[in-house]
């Protein structure tokens, strides 16, 4: 017979449900018999015991009834006393008939003992009997009382409840060690029950949430925008084909992504010839080369070289951020001094901080990476950028530089608006504008953060936004040794 495999996760779990639920409900069902058998039990003991009780009481008030009869009738010898002390002998012989038949000789010491004394009562009571029916019919010339033989019986009589008592507390005891037992049994059962259907419980949980794993994780790389791996899940049916409409779906946004590409690279290449000729012409206006200018014409020539440089300095950010992604590896690798790097960069931005009055505090310590040295001038080119056209006039953005655990750690914040964290994911994505951009006098392309991050994770690191309390703070990780291979 070929086991079939669940088509869905419903199934699964109801099988899993069911086969968690199986060792608790076979463990109930033999509780309940073990416990039904013992009331069974415990109520047949109390019976017997009420019995054995009243027959106990009832042989000792005959055998002191016929005691009185068998004197009577040795005096005088009368009919009727004879037949009332056989009256009373057939209720002797029922009662020991009944206890007998609740005395459990063949387990317990005191009711083999309680049985020994019915036998001796009984053979006692036959020759005092005997005795009396010699006497009866005149074949006894004895003139010895009866009274003997019965004094005889009666003192054995006397330790019949005594011995009544015996075999109940005995039974008891059973009774008791009987209880022990199944409660050890059903302590035990429990024990190695509870944990099977956990341990059951626990495989099919795993059975279920990994493959909802495989497809979150699936979701997220997609998310992430990392379209090489294969989308491939196992588990039910329903499952397979949700990861076959996954890896379909990442085909189709690969393509896209592949497409966008491509159309950024046309479209950039497509723009920088004919802005180059504006900018040029844009510049020989302004320098008067094809004739003077009035201060309205020269202010229209400011304007235009101004808005070209401006567009292209947006063109040659696509241009990056088209070769950024192309790139899958690191290139020209050498050692870099971080905190000789961050300096000339910082640098570099010395006109506009002078402009806004921004101050740039430092606390760089010696950090050396290997890694390509223009990328790595871009990417913090760029958030440094980022910190200042965000920073307002006479604020400060603070740069911070040390090792962590054999990666580089550079901080950067600023005084900023700062960044909403349900956007902290989001800047990092190319073309993103925040929502503070519409009323702020910054202008740009969106890429810088896009173009860092991609960088970043070239050379196995991150950026990441941390929680702060005043403007941005981006806090980036880069490994000292890279090897060269992208993360993404």
């Amino acid at each position: 017979m070929r086991l079939t495999l669940p088509t869905s996760i419903f199934q699964l779990a109801l099988i899993g449900f069911f086969l968690a639920a199986l060792p608790p409900s076979v463990a109930l069902v033999n509780t309940f018999i073990r416990i039904d058998k013992l009331s069974a039990q415990m109520q047949l003991a109390v019976h017997d015991s009420t019995q054995a009780v009243e027959a106990g009481r009832i042989i000792m008030a005959q055998v002191l009834n016929m005691e009185r009869s068998s004197g009577q009738y040795w005096v005088l010898h009368d009919p009727a006393v004879l037949q009332r002390y056989e009256d009373q002998r057939e209720q002797l012989s029922e009662a020991m008939s009944r206890l007998e038949a609740v005395v459990p000789g063949e387990t317990l010491v005191p009711g083999e003992v309680l049985s020994t004394r019915l036998r001796q009562i009984h053979e006692h009571e036959k020759q005092l009997y005997q005795q009396l029916r010699s006497i009866a019919d005149g074949l006894s010339q004895e003139t010895a009382s009866p009274l003997t033989k019965q004094h005889d019986l009666t003192r054995l009589a006397q330790t019949i409840p005594f011995e009544v008592t015996q075999m109940i507390s005995a039974q008891s005891n059973q009774m008791t060690l009987q209880v022990k037992q199944v409660q050890r049994l059903l302590l035990l059962q429990a024990l190695a029950l509870i944990p099977l259907a956990l341990i059951l419980a626990v495989i099919f949980s795993v059975l279920i949430n990994r493959p909802l794993r495989h497809l979150g994780a699936a979701i997220r790389r997609l998310g992430a925008g990392e379209f090489s791996t294969v989308v491939t899940v196992n588990g039910p049916q329903d499952i397979r084909e949700l990861g076959e409409h996954l890896d379909w779906l990442r085909l189709r946004l690969s393509e896209l992504d592949e497409q966008k590409r491509l159309f950024l690279h046309h479209v950039s290449h497509e723009l920088k010839t004919p802005l180059t000729s504006l900018r040029e012409g844009a510049e020989l206006l302004r320098d008067e080369v094809v004739g003077s200018l009035n201060d309205e014409q020269r202010e229209v020539a400011d304007i235009l070289r101004d808005n070209s440089l401006q567009l292209q300095a947006q063109v040659e950010a696509l241009l990056n951020f088209d070769a950024a992604l192309a790139q899958e590896a690191l290139q020209h690798q050498e050692i870099i001094a971080l905190h000789t790097l961050l300096p000339e960069i910082i640098d570099k931005h010395r006109l506009a901080l002078r402009a806004r009055s921004i101050e740039v505090l430092t606390a760089l310590q010696p950090v050396n990476l290997y890694g390509e040295r223009e990328q790595v001038r871009t990417l913090l080119d760029n958030l440094l950028s980022n910190a200042i056209k965000y920073s307002p006039r006479g604020g400060q953005v603070q740069l911070r530089l040390r090792k962590e655990d054999e990666q580089a750690c550079v901080e950067v914040l600023d005084d900023g608006p700062g960044i909403d964290k349900a956007l902290s994911r989001q800047i990092f994505e190319p073309f993103f504008q925040g929502p503070q951009l519409a009323r702020s006098h910054v202008k740009g392309t969106g890429l810088g953060l896009a173009i860092a991050q991609r960088y970043a994770r070239l050379h196995g690191g991150s950026i990441e936004v941390q929680d702060s309390e005043g403007g941005a703070y981006l806090r980036v990780i880069l490994p000292l040794h890279s090897t060269g291979e992208s993360s993404v």
